[in-house]
């Protein structure tokens, strides 16, 4: 893509999102596209495996693009912990869907150069079978205690995120009940917890008007800026 097409696109979109952190999901793009995204001032990029992340995350220190923020937002095998702790820039990820995943990013979190890594919980709050996803409220409070209780970690809980339905015939109601379902495990969260600064990721591409209108402080969009 021409880089001004991707500018245009970008202004347009951080316009209606205001204060809300705009995630660029570059995932099925070129290295050479997301650089031209960078160049217009994007520093927050969406990855979802950790072998293509790896790849442009080494391309950016290499090129000396070092303020680049990396956010891993797919589903992550235990067994790929140690790989996507050991990558520069690495900023979030959005998808520590279990607590035995969390548990495997603490015995790992060595790797991790940075000083500070923000975790969000995923919610399966459609339910379905094809995502991953905390559905237990019980299981989800053990991990935000681990966490809290892991006070030298480097790894912070920064908040929750979702998705909407994948299996609906109504696409936008799907999406804001979806979202509506996680303002309220947030809400019991900061009840339990005392965590009043807990942020939502959420909103993608089809649905992130749904996603403003219902708070979401992170969104993650790909297809409307690179394709």
């Amino acid at each position: 893509m021409q880089k001004n097409e991707i500018e245009i696109r970008l202004k347009k979109l951080k316009a209606e999102l205001k204060k809300v952190e705009l995630i660029a999901v570059s995932k099925y793009s070129e290295i050479e596209d997301v650089v031209r995204a960078y160049e217009c001032g994007q520093l927050s990029f969406g990855e979802n495996r950790v072998s293509d992340l790896e790849i442009k995350a080494e391309y950016f220190k290499n090129n000396n693009l070092n303020d680049v923020k990396w956010h891993f937002i797919g589903h992550l095998q235990s067994n790929k912990a140690r790989e996507l702790l050991k990558i520069p820039g690495l900023y979030a990820i959005h998808s520590v869907d279990s607590l035995r995943l969390l548990e495997e990013l603490l015995k790992k979190e060595h790797e991790f150069k940075g000083s500070e890594l923000k975790i969000f919980f995923q919610i399966n709050t459609s339910h379905e079978n094809e995502k991953s996803g905390f559905e237990s409220m019980d299981e989800l409070k053990k991990a935000v205690q681990l966490l809290l209780t892991r006070t030298d970690s480097k790894l912070k809980i920064e908040g929750l995120m979702t998705m909407g339905a994948i299996r609906t015939e109504d696409v936008k109601a799907s999406a804001l009940k979806s979202f509506r379902d996680l303002k309220a495990i947030r809400e019991q969260l900061s009840i339990t917890f005392g965590l009043s600064h807990l942020k939502l990721s959420m909103g993608m591409s089809g649905d992130y008007k749904e996603a403003l209108a219902e708070g979401a402080d992170y969104i993650r969009i790909g297809s409307l800026i690179f394709k």
